[in-house]
């Protein structure tokens, strides 16, 4: 169970490290997807998007549009329901799937030559811009569906058209970068899970009989009993020889054992001489005792 653990964190760190990766990749430091300039092959007066290229909400999308010749163009974001009336009749190309950062599908669509009007006359546009020779015109995508038309003016068409779009995303580097950084981190907890990297054991010392052998050895081995010491202080003090010598204790500081009186023996009469009676004492001793 640890090791599919393990793996799935792997695969899953190694995604979002290739997402990550991939989008830093994409936006750079200065936080632009672009797409590079690309050419439109076309005659006709009109290039419009379906809803699905623009169907994003948020991002802020730069576009320029250069055309040669000097020849004037237009280039206009409106609701896709007023752009389709408007050119419902006109020959155009519509691209209708865009993928980053260049790959777009185009659909020809037959009609008349001309546009039915001006396109600077119409007051419908949400954003829009014109010039000689190209155009350059920059908005955030709202939340309605909207197309962006490029439009030859006067008696010009698109031939040679060629476009550059950007995506900006605020902060999009600074993510992606640290989902690459985060990514790595979970791929390689996702290694330690899954044991497939050894753990690092710390290696216990092997008892070598020769290495005992020193001259602290040889020392004697200090013993000191509890009983002997008056003090704690100086039952450590005893323990360690090197310790500095200290003074005696104070008297009061030693313990004193009151001395017990010995036990008093039965008091006994002094001996008594046995009296022998006159009549038993021998001569001898009668001599003895005169003299």
């Amino acid at each position: 169970m640890r090791r599919v653990a393990g793996f799935g964190l792997l695969a899953l760190g190694v995604v979002i490290a290739v997402v990550g990766a991939v989008g830093a990749v994409a936006f750079g430091p200065d936080d632009r997807m672009t797409t590079g300039t690309r050419e439109v092959d076309t005659d006709a007066r009109a290039v419009v998007t379906r809803p699905a290229v623009l169907a994003r909400y948020g991002p802020q999308v730069s576009v320029q549009v250069e055309l040669p010749d000097d020849k004037p163009v237009f280039l206009g974001l409106a609701s896709t329901v007023d752009v389709d009336d408007y050119l419902e009749s006109t020959q155009r190309v519509e691209i209708t799937r865009y993928r980053v950062p260049w790959s777009v599908t185009t659909k020809d669509v037959a009609g008349d030559p001309f546009l039915p009007a001006a396109p600077t006359a119409l007051d419908w546009w949400l954003e829009a811009t014109s010039g000689v020779g190209g155009a350059q015109l920059r908005f955030e995508l709202p939340d309605e569906t909207v197309s962006l038309a490029v439009l030859a003016m006067g008696d010009a068409d698109l031939s040679g058209l060629r476009v550059t779009g950007a995506y900006e995303v605020p902060g999009a580097f600074g993510v992606s970068l640290g989902a690459a950084v985060g990514g790595l981190g979970i791929a390689l907890l996702g290694v330690v899970v899954a044991g497939l990297v050894p753990a690092v054991r710390r290696r216990t010392p092997s008892l070598d009989a020769a290495a005992f052998v020193d001259d602290e050895w040889d020392e004697p081995w200090l013993e000191t009993d509890p009983a002997d010491a008056d003090t704690w202080d100086d039952f450590l003090e005893e323990s360690d020889p090197t310790a500095p010598t200290r003074k005696p204790s104070k008297p009061w500081s030693t313990k004193l054992t009151p001395s017990r009186k010995p036990r008093s023996a039965k008091k006994q009469k002094p001996h008594q001489a046995q009296r022998v009676p006159s009549s038993e004492v021998s001569g001898t001793d009668r001599v003895k005792e005169d003299a």
